[in-house]
């Protein structure tokens, strides 16, 4: 306990439990209050958030062409903490959570049948399919993982190369100065942490609906509190023995498991499922979204009076925003030993890659089964909400309860790989001393964030509903934001004080602009060889 940091670890605490408190107390009036200044927001800033997502695609391809992208993360002589696909593995997974899984079949269906009015497009047209499945690449690939790439290139090279402390207050030192040093920097940290429990405890309570729908369907045991109850301490439990048993063994094994399940799983799809139809329509949509990349983005509803940007895409960058603080130092922590250039291919490009082609493969396969079975998935929505879309369309597959049952397992272990990076970097984040030389933190900590996540989730799934925690996480995307657009002037900072000396490049001694950091016997990284 000595070492707990006190300004970030017990106000977030606190303020956590009094959210519970009151939203169990007077549920109503707690998602109206929170649901007028979430709206209140998206009016206001929309814009914002857009323009501000948009240009960390541009920081982040600046970085992969710039000089820092040869700047080896940890200095010359640091050696990778996981090799390439494990660590590609990690990194996919750990941010990923539940939303490809969640929202791939769902989120197309409901812009194919409820496209924006704003933009002339009618419901249940050509124009509106390609439409929903360029949607999803706007909200799963390119610009949400630049959000990330960003924040962690920011932190990795504030923690590896200039040994700041773990802590967000470190990736924005050369922005702010020793501001960020003491109580300031703690505040950043208490602020983002309460941020991403919240999230943390809004996803896990939708992947124990959508499981609790899962093993309804396939084994047919009723939805109960005792259930979710049940699944929530399995989830949190595997998660606080995977983070006991470090990273080289607990998360990363878990990881590879989990990318294959992926893999495994979209392949199956794409070749008992709809082939040519998936091949065409992903093509099709890709080149709408490259198209119009740049009008997609930058959307806010605003010329028509339409609110459809503020429910869809302002909502998915800012929660993008809300998760990025506390995961980028999850990122940035398992990144020594590589460039910044292949930070980038592996925590963007790669990602991408992958977001393009599951959710050409589910997507499409969704809408294939739904225009040529008579709405049969947006039935399904309509008649059981998002959680039980997916269902419907194993049913449509062969080996459909063997489908069911590994989705259920690829949920659980989705939630226990991103539940066990998200405590360990709020384990780090809550105590003193950690560094790039000592990245452990107690167990006894993760233990209380994973019990404080996981009772969060099963209250809200059990008694409340999604939407009050989910509310208020959605508002945490505005500190979210700045502290990213801090990170992304921070990065260009560091990246102009690149030096190149024939093959080898080097942050210079003044990288962070003042005389001395927090730790002025330590001195920083040498010069990294490309």
């Amino acid at each position: 306990m000595k070492n707990i940091r006190p300004i970030t670890f017990w106000p977030a605490f606190i303020c956590l439990a009094l959210t519970i408190i009151y939203t169990i107390m007077d549920e109503k009036n707690f998602i109206a209050a929170t649901s007028a200044l979430n709206d209140l927001i998206i009016t206001n800033l929309s814009w914002l958030f857009n323009l501000s997502a948009l240009s960390m695609v541009f920081v982040a391809a600046y970085a992969f062409f710039a000089p820092v992208g040869r700047v080896r993360i940890g200095g010359e002589s640091a050696s990778p903490m996981l090799s390439p696909f494990r660590w590609f593995a990690v990194s996919l997974t750990t941010v990923i959570a539940m939303g490809i899984l969640f929202w791939s079949v769902a989120e197309p269906i409901l812009h194919y049948y409820e496209p924006p009015q704003s933009l002339g497009i009618s419901a249940q047209s050509p124009e509106a399919m390609r439409f929903a499945i360029s949607t999803t690449f706007v909200h799963w690939t390119i610009t949400p993982y630049s959000i990330y790439t960003v924040a962690g290139l920011a932190f990795a090279l504030a923690f590896h190369n200039l040994k700041l402390s773990f802590s967000i207050g470190s990736m924005l030192r050369p922005l702010l100065g020793r501001w960020v040093d003491s109580v300031g920097g703690q505040v950043i940290d208490g602020l983002a942490l309460f941020s991403v429990v919240l999230g943390m405890a809004a996803t896990l309570t939708s992947g124990l609906l959508v499981i609790g729908d899962g093993l309804e369907s396939v084994l047919g045991i009723e939805k109960s509190s005792l259930v979710y109850g049940i699944i929530a301490i399995s989830i949190i439990g595997s998660a606080i023995i995977s983070a006991a048993s470090g990273l080289h063994r607990g998360i990363q094994t878990l990881a590879r498991i989990n990318t294959w399940l992926y893999f495994t799983g979209a392949l199956f799809i794409f070749i008992v499922g709809p082939t040519a139809f998936i091949l065409s329509l992903g093509v099709e949509s890709l080149g709408v979204y490259l198209s119009d990349f740049f009008a997609r983005n930058l959307v806010t509803g605003a010329s028509g009076n339409d609110q459809w940007p503020g429910w869809w895409t302002v909502a998915f960058f800012a929660s993008w925003f809300a998760w990025a603080p506390l995961s980028c130092l999850f990122l940035g922590k398992i990144a020594r030993g590589y460039t910044v250039r292949q930070f980038i291919i592996v925590n963007l490009l790669l990602p991408s890659a992958f977001g393009f082609l599951w959710f050409s493969i589910f997507s499409g396969s969704s809408l294939f089964f739904d225009t040529t079975q008579g709405g049969i998935m947006y039935a399904a929505y309509q008649e059981s909400g998002f959680a039980a879309v997916i269902y419907v369309l194993f049913d449509q597959l062969p080996g459909s309860t063997l489908l069911s049952g590994l989705f259920i397992f690829a949920c659980l272990i989705t939630f226990i790989t991103a539940a066990d990076s998200n405590t360990d970097a709020i384990g780090g984040l809550c105590i003193k001393g950690v560094d790039a030389q000592n990245l452990t933190s107690p167990l006894w900590i993760k233990v209380c964030w994973g019990s404080a996540i996981g009772f969060v989730a099963w209250i809200s799934a059990s008694y409340i509903g999604v939407d009050a925690i989910k509310m208020l996480f959605n508002l945490s995307g505005v500190p979210g934001m700045l502290i990213v657009i801090g990170a992304a002037f921070a990065l260009l900072k560091l990246a102009a004080r690149v030096e190149i000396n024939g093959r080898t490049v080097e942050l210079k001694s003044d990288a962070l602009g003042v005389a001395h950091t927090t730790a002025p016997a330590r001195p920083l990284a040498k010069p990294a060889a490309v």
